[in-house]
Formats: structure tokens, C-alpha cells, sequence
């Protein structure tokens, strides 16, 4: 009779518990409706309904009192600097399981690739932009200095528009001379058709790529030099560590000695870059570049500037590696760029971009999910509070930057919306949907 009164109360301790568990307050996330609310608004007021031709794409500008295109400026759709505003839309759809966030998305794209598809010896998806008004491409936007990203959303092209993705990776093997970032961008691109089509001619072009960028390097130091008329020869770390991020993507679409040769290449670059003297606890920054081989001038990021390089931008960066990589130098580079963020804030005459802040509140994500510190989980959150405050102050669209009161894709709207993102899921533990990775902006 003992052990059957034993047994009741233990039950009953047990439904206790687990009735005191289920009434655990959820932590407030007033996060995810703010984005919502942008994602309704540029489904709404933000597609392309200009013109004969009505394409659904996404344009670049709009006025956040109106809702409107301005009146000042060509209106064009530009993909790249819009692609975190894509990926976001498909996570939105996963989250809600309305399909009309991921529609919307597929057709932006279709519309895209279907009317630009034909032409041929253009850096696609980043070298033409669409004017939304006049229903045409507009080529010469994609210079090397304006690819900025690479394209993470081919395995979703291929899904929509396989036809006219392999002619766009085609495309990029007419015109493949490129520098170091730019290089990584067109391998991993090329693999990931590789893995689509069985096509060999894309393996051809990273080997061809990939020796090109060889051949720049210096056999003594190990450097990888640039030599650009009107510019002195120097190093761009930042640049080879964007492109070891997307060769080692690359290798994991590639058969072998290929796969070995693309690693071989990333784990060269962590070397170099992982053992500069960045002193981030001292100095704030990272060093970016030097000026020629013998380091006559060091180039070092800052936390908060009206550029978009800023030190939480390539802390994003070496997330990537530490992530897909495990290598601990670019964890403990991770968690001293954090720390870098715990008390700074930018100036009140800076005009720093959104992007600046969705790198900002990933970083501190990142860092907590590596150490379990809740310090850096409070920053997130000190600093999404702070981006909502300043960013979303009218409307539904995010201003351009604090002293912009415009929306503009090019300065990382969509950006900050993946960080908050983010940190949503992670504040509530929601590990059903996977934000995308907020490390594509280099």
C-alpha cells in the first residue's frame, strides 16, 4: 500500500511539473509581425506594375511616405541586391505556410530569368538590371566593383527556370575573367549547374578559373596579389576569404581531383587569413587588404561607417568558415568581433546603412550560439530594438539609412529583416524553419 501511495504522489509531483512547464511565459519577439508587415508591403505597393509588361519583380526604390516609385530615378529590379529580400520571402512562407510569400518570390525570379535569359556574354544574374518602366534590360550595371554577392539562390532557379538558368551559367563562361571575389561567385555558380546538368564544360570552367587565380600568386610570401591600372599592387584578404567560403561550397558538387583541389585552395586562403595580426580587441577591426606584399599599408575595417565594409560584415564572413569549416581561429575572430559590439554604437552623424545592423545583431547571434553567453543574446536584442526604432520610424519600409528617409535595396534592407529574422527563431527556439545563413553580403 506504501510503495502504491508512493507511486500517486510521484504522478502527481510529475503533473505538477510538467503543468508548471507548460505555463512558461514564451520570451517576447515583437520582431517577426515588423517584418511581416515590409514583406506585405512590397508584395502590395513594391512589384513591378509599371508599363505594358506587368512582371511582378521587386523594385529597388520607393518612397516610404507614398508607397510609390520616386519620380527622380530610373526604377529597375536588380537581383543581387535583392536576394536576401528573396530568401527572405521563402523562409516567411515556410514560417507561415502561406505560399504566397515563396510565389511571389518564384515569379520575381521567372520574370527575371525569362525576360533577360536571351542575352549572352553578360555577367548574370548580376550584370543586367530590368527598368521596370520601359519593360527592358539595362546592361553595364554588373561591373566587378558592383558584384557584390553571390548567388545563393540557383538551387531555386533551377527548381523555376531550368532552362534558362544553365544558359545564364553558360553565360558566365563567355565573359569568366574576373578578380578574386568575383571568381569564387562564378565557381560556386558553376558547380551548382554541375550538379544540375552533368555538363563537364562547367568543371573546365572552375579549373580554368581557379588555375587563373593561381597563377597570382606570389611564391614567396603565398599571397595572392592584385595588379589594377591606377592602383598599387597589394592583398585583398577579405576578398580571398570569400572566395575560399564559395570554393569550399563548390567542392561539395564536385567529383574529384576537383573537390580536392577547390579545398586545398580554401584551407591556403584560412591560413593567410587567420594568421594576420587583426588585434580586433585592440584595434576594432579586421584587416582587409595591404597595400603590395611587404605591407606597406594595412587596411582595417571599422564597427560602424557609412561604407558597407564594416568589422561585423567580415565577422559574418569568418562565421561562414567557422561554421562550415570548424576551424576555431575563425570562431575565436568571431567571438572578439562580438565582443567588439557589446558596448559600441554608432555616432550620431553616421549614416550607417541597415545592412550594417542585420550584421551586427547575426554576429551576436552567432556568438551566443557558440558560447551560450547570454550577454551576447541581450545585445541582439539591445541592437534589433534600436534598428526597429530607427529603421521602421514610419510605414512598413526601412529607411535607407539613419540619414535616409527613403527605402533603397542597395543599402541592406533585406539584410537587417534576415537578422531579425534570426534572432526571432532563436529567441523562441524554433528550430522547425532555418533562417538562411546572413553571410552573403562581401
Amino acid at each position: 500500500m506504501k510503495a502504491i501511495v508512493t507511486a500517486v504522489i510521484a504522478f502527481l509531483a510529475l503533473g505538477i511539473s510538467a503543468a508548471e512547464i507548460s505555463k512558461a511565459p514564451v520570451p517576447p519577439s515583437p520582431y517577426l509581425p515588423i517584418i511581416y508587415k515590409y514583406a506585405d508591403a512590397m508584395l502590395e505597393h513594391g512589384r513591378d506594375t509599371y508599363g505594358p509588361q506587368k512582371t511582378g519583380m521587386f523594385l529597388s526604390a520607393l518612397d516610404r511616405a507614398t508607397l510609390s516609385a520616386p519620380t527622380n530615378r530610373t526604377v529597375v529590379f536588380v537581383p543581387q541586391r535583392d536576394e536576401n529580400f528573396l530568401r527572405l520571402l521563402y523562409t516567411l512562407s515556410e514560417l507561415s505556410g502561406k505560399p504566397k510569400y515563396r510565389d511571389a518570390a518564384d515569379a520575381a525570379l521567372r520574370s527575371y530569368f525569362e525576360n533577360v535569359g536571351s542575352l549572352t556574354n553578360v555577367m548574370l544574374p548580376w550584370g543586367v538590371s530590368w527598368d521596370v518602366t520601359r519593360d527592358e534590360p539595362i546592361a553595364g550595371t554588373g561591373t566587378l566593383d558592383a558584384i557584390s554577392r553571390p548567388w545563393m539562390l540557383w538551387e531555386r532557379c533551377f527548381a523555376v527556370v531550368p532552362t534558362a538558368s544553365a544558359h545564364m551559367a553558360q553565360a558566365l563562361i563567355e565573359n569568366r575573367e574576373a578578380v578574386t571575389r568575383q571568381a569564387g561567385y562564378y565557381i560556386r555558380t558553376w558547380a551548382t549547374a554541375y550538379a544540375h546538368t552533368n555538363d563537364k564544360s562547367y568543371l573546365n570552367a572552375i579549373e580554368t578559373v581557379l588555375g587563373h587565380v593561381e597563377k597570382k600568386r606570389n611564391p614567396r610570401s603565398g599571397f595572392i596579389e592584385y595588379h589594377f591600372e591606377f592602383i598599387p599592387s597589394g592583398v585583398l584578404f577579405t576578398a580571398l576569404l570569400s572566395m575560399a567560403i564559395d570554393c569550399d561550397a563548390a567542392s561539395r558538387l564536385v567529383p574529384q581531383p576537383l573537390s580536392l583541389q577547390l579545398q586545398q585552395f580554401a584551407a591556403r586562403e584560412d591560413e593567410i587569413f587567420c594568421t594576420r595580426s587583426h588585434e580586433i580587441k585592440r584595434t576594432r577591426g579586421f584587416i582587409t587588404s595591404i597595400q603590395n606584399a611587404r605591407a606597406v599599408e594595412e587596411f582595417r575595417t571599422l564597427p560602424w561607417t557609412d561604407s558597407p565594409v564594416t568589422t561585423a560584415k567580415v565577422a559574418m564572413m569568418c562565421v561562414s568558415r567557422y561554421e562550415n569549416s570548424g576551424d576555431t581561429r575563425y570562431r575565436d575572430l568571431v567571438h572578439a568581433a562580438a565582443d567588439t559590439y557589446l558596448e559600441s554604437l554608432p555616432g550620431d552623424n553616421q549614416d550607417v546603412w541597415p545592412m550594417t545592423f542585420g550584421h551586427a545583431i547575426s554576429l551576436q547571434v552567432a556568438a551566443w550560439r557558440s558560447t551560450a553567453q547570454q550577454k551576447y543574446l541581450d545585445r541582439a536584442r539591445e541592437l534589433a530594438d534600436l534598428a526597429v526604432k530607427r529603421f521602421f520610424d514610419q510605414g512598413p519600409l526601412p529607411r535607407a539609412g539613419l540619414k535616409r528617409n527613403h527605402y533603397e535595396a542597395r543599402t541592406g534592407a533585406d539584410t537587417l529583416a534576415l537578422g531579425l529574422v534570426e534572432l526571432h527563431l532563436h529567441i523562441l527556439g524554433i528550430t522547425a524553419v532555418r533562417c538562411p545563413p546572413n553571410t552573403i553580403d562581401r
